[in-house]
């Protein structure tokens, strides 16, 4: 029994966290280029979401008004890429800096939660609890299903916006950005769209993630990129050599799954101690890493 309970946690965290690795796939992998504003939007969405539920404002409400907390942050760091010419790199960290404080002046703490019947799984946990699953089930049901809907949402849109003459545009200025240039797109604004649309669903992850834990605090983001980028490497390890993009998003969340998977049962079999949690993702991130280099080095010896 424990051992299902543990998967279908891995599950329901998996799916939640499938966003990040998304938001990230869209930088590295369709822009090429790095951002390290996730773990400042993560904690903004985060703390804007527990804040306005603390306030007493609908889930609902908070899931638009939560991303757009990272669609400004990823704006902000767009225009200080594009227009002020600073290291992407640098310019994400600068933001991250940033909402440090402006989070801490958004709670008036470090700490911040809400009632639990204010929560966007509340409802689908009264629903399975009425009828007949146990409280503990129907805890973990609810962020399956809540995941589940919300991922599949987010993938089928980013899908059929990549196949759109501007999601064309957006990907050929990752591509090649001489060449789209030379073509007449504005590259600068495909890449401040792709900042705005990745924070955008970081920020959105956040906000889930913090009714899943029931609070947010001020140190919520830390090392939030870690995890999201061992999910996209473990989702690209699996994937096949000529995938379309919804068969890369979905291979994308499946890794986020099996990352979980992997910690969840190590922390299991106390393999590591809880306190080794950032250890292992480090670890486990590094592996994903290095298994495509050690397949490619292989695979040329072999031809040789």
């Amino acid at each position: 029994m424990i051992y299902l309970v543990t998967l279908l946690g891995s599950l329901g965290q998996g799916l939640l966290i499938a966003l990040v690795a998304i938001g990230i796939f869209i930088n590295m992998r369709i822009m090429k280029k790095p951002d390290l504003t996730v773990e400042g939007s993560f904690a903004f969405g985060g703390i804007l979401a527990m804040t306005m539920l603390n306030g007493g404002a609908h889930f609902m409400l908070v899931l638009f008004i939560a991303p757009m907390g990272g669609v400004l942050a990823g704006l902000v760091t767009g225009l200080i890429t594009t227009k002020l010419k600073v290291d992407g790199i640098i310019a994400g960290l600068l933001v991250t800096m940033a909402l440090f404080s402006i989070n801490m002046f958004v709670m008036g703490g470090n700490i911040i939660n809400a009632p639990l019947d204010t929560f966007i799984f509340t409802p689908i946990r009264g629903g399975l609890v009425n009828s007949g699953l146990e409280l503990r089930e129907a805890f973990l049901l609810s962020y399956i299903i809540i995941g589940a809907i919300i991922l599949a949402v987010a993938i089928a849109l980013l899908w059929l916006l990549f196949k759109t003459q501007f999601g064309l545009s957006v990907r050929a200025t990752g591509s090649n950005e001489y060449m789209a240039r030379s073509n007449g797109i504005n590259t600068d604004s495909r890449k401040i769209f792709a900042l705005m649309l990745s924070n955008g669903i970081i920020a959105l992850a956040g906000a889930l993630i913090v009714q899943q834990r029931g609070g947010a605090e001020v140190n919520l983001g830390i090392g939030i990129f870690v995890i999201g980028l061992a999910g996209l490497v473990i989702g690209e390890a699996l994937m096949p050599k000529r995938a379309n993009i919804l068969v890369k998003l979905l291979f994308v969340a499946l890794g986020s799954f099996i990352y979980f998977t992997v910690e969840s049962f190590i922390l299991l079999w106390q393999i590591l101690p809880p306190t080794g949690t950032q250890l292992l993702t480090a670890l486990l991130a590094m592996l994903a890493l290095i298994i495509p280099k050690l397949k490619e080095i292989r695979f040329k010896r072999r031809q040789k």
